[in-house]
């Protein structure tokens, strides 16, 4: 008698947790939950792209050192080179007699491929680069 006593109480116990469990959890509470998340990732997009600051920008300055094609790090800090990357060069890479300025700043616009090669092949760069969420924007080739 005592174990259909216990049997029976347990399987009260265990339907009363599921019943508050599934109305804790409904469907139209996922989806009021849902809704909410919703709303607040959508405000804040919003307010992202409205103010124009989502995206992290830098300005580092150093030497610049070859990872893979089109990766580089630059004073501890990896970015990518895009195809829309500004790269003036002149002084080690891509070589002209006009290749600086009086600053000691490249001025020859350099192909992307001829920036790599140089560095693939241990060119010594030193650079200021301008980076947007890992994206290069410009490098600018500089003499010390």
């Amino acid at each position: 008698m005592k174990r259909d006593v216990r049997s029976t109480a347990l399987a009260l116990l265990a339907t009363g947790l599921l019943a508050i469990g599934s109305t804790a959890c409904s469907s139209e509470a996922i989806g009021s939950v849902a809704e909410n998340v919703s709303a607040d990732t959508e405000a804040t997009d919003a307010g992202n792209t409205s103010e124009g600051d989502s995206a992290e920008s830098r300005t580092l300055t150093g030497e610049l050192e070859y990872l893979a094609p089109g990766e580089y790090i630059i004073d501890g800090q990896a970015f990518y080179v895009a195809e829309s990357t500004r790269i003036l060069g002149g002084i080690h890479t891509c070589p002209a007699e006009d290749g600086a300025d009086e600053n000691g700043s490249g001025t020859v616009e350099c192909s992307f491929d001829e920036f790599d090669t140089a560095l693939e092949n241990g060119t010594v760069v030193l650079a200021e680069v301008e980076i947007v969420d890992g994206i290069a924007e410009s490098i600018t080739e500089y003499e010390a």
